[in-house]
């Protein structure tokens, strides 16, 4: 019997070869760029945020795999008018939490905000209850 038009073992074989390696570099790929992006600090809001008179209170949680040194700017947003507030010298471990105070720019007369906290090169969009009293 003539055999015509028949795959050779050996071209079968490094078909075989080039699909493990391509799968092997693509996990590769996987594991290394989500390494990469957990090796951070990444912080959280943690419960509500409150304003009460011009101060935020808020809790913040540092979710990441290092320590978080810095500071946080807050620009919240009410229907008329926007605050402003910074923390300085924030400091938190990995799985640590605080809860703190910003002293806003002024006080609002609206009953909700919404804003951003930013640190270093992130965000964290926010709802913020003013409470009166």
């Amino acid at each position: 019997m003539d055999k015509i038009g028949g795959v050779p073992p050996l071209v079968t074989a490094l078909i075989i070869i080039a699909f493990i390696v391509a799968a092997g570099l693509i996990t590769w790929f996987v594991i290394y760029t989500t390494s990469l992006a957990s090796k951070k600090a990444i912080l959280s809001v943690e419960g509500g945020c409150y304003v009460i008179g011009n101060t935020l209170y808020m809790s913040i949680k540092n979710i990441g795999t290092l320590p978080f040194n810095g500071d946080l700017s807050v620009t919240l947003k009410g229907a008329s008018s926007t605050y402003t507030g910074t923390y300085t010298g924030l400091a938190l471990n990995p799985g640590q939490s605080k809860s703190i105070q910003i002293t806003l720019d002024n006080s609002p007369s609206e009953n909700s905000l919404s804003g951003v906290i930013e640190y270093g090169d992130a965000t964290i969009k926010v709802s913020v209850d003013v409470i009166k009293g």
